[in-house]
């Protein structure tokens, strides 16, 4: 298919679609800005409807506990957490401060949902004071689903402000408080990384465009697609929760991958109205979406297609991730394929407009053959040996850490230790036992009927067993209310506490007498590895040991350690699954695209060192904390548990991305000339300088995302800038040019009859249409060295 200027217009259908789109530009732009104030509308309901990190892996064992807490118990408490109260100059025995923690339990009591609250004064429990006398606990039960916890936690810490008197401060913590203050902090970084990254982004488009038209146009449609998504996102938040983590990673993404994609596209635009010389802008356009168009569409596929292998992983932190990006992406594509065309026709030549002074030559097409990088390429043509071998090596040390990676779970208490709950879990893991404010949750079901001797004795074992532990502070079990009830261990005597209808009781024996729950404080805090030991140990020995022989007993370790443990081993499970299928859809797409059965190969390697560099990196960084002090981190000794997987698919996918365009265009050189050198020296200088603006855009927005105080974000846009850095330098101007100077015409080899076999989706221009671009080439580099001007590409 031709356009007006003899060239082949690429993809037929996006050819048709970029001018549709041209043509019709103002009532595109309409129904674009229809769709963005939709979109604004339902921002709030995805914001406010994140909550925190959620552990939960589908059919695990603290999954599991959960669920039979949920359904076999009468107590409406969902969560167990404490309120501190705090007074630097009082003591607890000290009137004013016994009136201060009265006032707000009386407060609490009936609150809205809060379903107990427990006075440390009338509890007749020491240990919710602390050894110093200036600090009490007041145990707080929450109801409710998570998401709702969450929003109860702030209008009670705003209703413990008011209540504080006589130089007492009360702080609430727990699971649910730190996910709020978490929600809360990250908000606050997302704001202050877009107003570092936008701007610098902003510069480095105008130091390669040269006009602020032409800069400004990819940073404005990449906001387009991030507030839209965001929207779309809301729209199904009622159906969904997402986790926080997703905002931070649709925002990384969708700014640094919708400024990508426009970058490419501009720059195609660019280059066609230079060949018309100013005319046919719809043509122009057709072109531009035919061919950079028909390579961004590719990309973003493989974004999606690499990101869907999180649906593997049978945890909702990851599904809601990946069903978050996808949209993102999805998003991105949409703006980049109708409402771009549309604007680029609108500016037509006028995208030249507003040229930056002393950027005179980013606006003029200069010949990339005299440039740096054609220099470049030809000392790694000629020296292709030792260019790959010295990048090879430095790409092994770089990936070498990664051996070490550990995996945990950060609860993210130092990145709201300003906030109320931050401080509160801070004075319990330093007066108390950090143990407190998440216990471990151990429920003992028995399926077949109420608990008997049999089964309580059972009980009774595994819980001297846990007290016996040094790493176990404390252990609430049924058999100790038992034994204080002078009923014994029978069957008896756990109907009569069902009978009771006691409140305390409710959260310890379930409605029909055949389940029970244990609350276990540890001595160290949740994410720690001495929690983590203990749980394996409960769940190998304890557990095991404790109910041998007892036919019918099933007991279920559950609370926040548990889940970190069960999430690491699912992350474990499905990370080779996850592998396989990212691998083999890539390579078959690429297989369809380059029409090789190497270059998919060597592209697959290049991406997995590239991935494997950003996490030995990361490791060494984060994990064995060596850029502490220059990142502002505590390093915890280890990697958050579901960051590597999530950074892999995402990682994988943006690779591609250079692949794709560096590849493309040397296919392209490939199908005139058959010279493998030449082939590899033009697809390098004719894309190093785009590939280096897109990486270096898209290294300052996740570099910005390192300025947050939330672990998981600042692990994340770390990984995110080290991969493109290392993918758009070592990776593709020196290790892929180099291994395809030394494998020759065997990178384009496919055998004929897997080429007849396979359907024709290649993303390159035809030879006739790049022979006759290079001819139009030579002719004005000719034309300009005759008038005495500077040479135009």
């Amino acid at each position: 298919m031709k356009n007006d200027t003899g060239r082949d217009a690429g993809h037929p259908a996006l050819y048709r679609l970029g001018v549709w789109c041209a043509e019709h530009a103002w009532r595109m732009v309409a129904v674009w800005l229809v769709v963005l104030v939709g979109a604004g509308l339902l921002v709030p309901r995805f914001t406010d409807s994140l909550t925190g990190s959620s552990l939960g892996v589908d059919g695990s064992d603290s999954a599991r506990a959960a669920e039979l807490v949920s359904e076999k118990f009468d107590s409406p408490v969902s969560e167990d957490a404490v309120v501190v109260f705090d007074a630097p100059e009082l003591t607890a025995q000290d009137p004013e401060f016994r009136a201060a923690v009265e006032r707000v339990v009386e407060r609490l009591d009936g609150e809205s949902g809060v379903v107990s609250v427990e006075d440390p004064y009338t509890a007749d429990d020491p240990t919710l004071f602390a050894e110093d006398g200036r600090t009490a606990l007041a145990p707080l039960g929450l109801g409710g689903d998570e998401r709702t916890r969450q929003d109860t936690v702030p209008r009670l810490q705003d209703l413990l402000v008011e209540g504080e008197q006589g130089g007492v401060s009360a702080y609430l913590t727990g699971s649910s408080a730190l996910n709020a203050a978490v929600v809360e902090q990250q908000d606050k970084d997302l704001a202050q990384a877009e107003s570092i990254g936008l701007p610098i982004a902003l510069l480095v488009l105008i130091l390669a465009f040269g006009t602020l038209v032409a800069a400004g146009l990819p940073l404005l449609l990449g906001v387009v697609a991030v507030l839209t998504a965001f929207g779309v996102l809301g729209a199904l938040s009622s159906l969904v929760s997402f986790d926080v983590f997703v905002q931070a990673v649709v925002t990384m993404l969708g700014l640094a991958l919708g400024i990508d994609y426009c970058l490419f596209a501009v720059t195609r635009q660019r280059e066609e109205l230079a060949l018309r010389k100013g005319r046919d802008v719809p043509g122009a356009v057709g072109a531009t979406m035919a061919t950079a168009g028909k390579a961004v569409l590719f990309s973003g596929t493989t974004v999606i297609i690499s990101v869907a292998g999180l649906l593997l992983v049978r945890a909702p932190v990851f599904r809601t991730m990946a069903l978050g990006v996808m949209i993102a992406v999805a998003v991105m594509l949409a703006v980049t394929m109708t409402l771009l065309p549309a604007v680029l026709a609108l500016l037509g030549d006028r995208i030249n407009k507003l040229a930056v002074p002393g950027l005179k030559r980013s606006v003029r097409r200069t010949d990339p053959s005299d440039s740096l990088w054609a220099r470049w390429t030809r000392v790694v043509m000629r020296r292709p040996v030792l260019v790959g071998g010295v990048t090879a090596v430095v790409l092994l040390l770089a990936v070498f850490p990664a051996a070490q990676l550990r995996l945990g779970f950060d609860v993210g208490a130092s990145a709201v230790s300003d906030a109320p709950a931050g401080r509160g879990y801070e004075l319990v893991s330093e007066k108390f036992v950090p143990g407190a404010a998440t216990p471990v949750q151990l429920v003992v079901d028995s399926p077949e009927g109420p608990l008997d001797e049999e089964r309580l004795a059972a009980v009774d074992e595994l819980t001297e067993r846990l007290r016996d532990h040094p790493e176990v502070v404390e252990v609430i079990s049924v058999t100790d209310v038992l034994r204080q009830g002078g009923a014994g261990l029978t069957e008896e005597g756990v109907a009569a506490l069902v009978a009771a209808d006691d409140p305390v009781l409710d959260r310890l024996v379930g409605s029909a007498g055949d389940v029970t729950a244990m609350n276990v404080m540890l001595r160290h805090a949740a994410d720690s590895d001495e929690s983590v030991d203990v749980v394996h140990w409960m769940r190998d020995v304890a557990v095991p040991e404790a109910t041998a022989g007892v036919a019918g007993l099933t007991v279920l370790v559950g609370g926040l350690t548990a889940q970190t443990i069960d999430v690491s081993e699912e992350v474990s499970r499905a990370t080779p699954l996850v592998l396989a299928v990212v691998l083999g859809l890539s390579f078959v797409l690429l297989l369809l695209a380059f029409r090789s059965l190497l270059l998919p190969l060597s592209a697959i390697v290049m991406n997995l060192v590239s991935v494997g560099a950003a996490f030995g990196l990361l490791t060494w960084v984060f994990q064995e904390g060596a850029g502490a002090s220059l990142f502002d981190f505590t390093s915890t000794g280890y990697i958050q548990a579901y960051l590597p997987l999530l950074t892999f698919v995402i990682l994988f996918g943006l690779s591609m991305d250079y692949e794709v365009f560096l590849i493309s265009r040397m296919k392209e050189e490939w199908g005139i000339s058959g010279d493998n050198t030449r082939a590899v020296t033009q697809g390098v200088v004719h894309t190093a300088k785009v590939i280096t603006a897109a990486a270096v855009i898209m290294m300052v927005v996740f570099a910005a995302f390192m300025l947050t105080r939330v672990s998981e974000v600042k692990q994340m846009g770390f990984a995110l800038a080290v991969a493109v850095l290392v993918d758009a330098t070592l990776i593709r101007v020196a290790l892929v040019p180099a291994l395809m100077r030394l494998c020759g015409r065997a990178n384009w080899w496919l055998p004929g009859w897997l080429d007849r076999a396979l359907p024709r989706v290649e993303l390159t221009e035809s030879s006739a249409s790049v022979g006759l671009a290079r001819q139009e080439e030579e002719e004005r580099r000719r034309e300009p060295a005759a008038a005495g001007s500077a040479p135009a590409d």
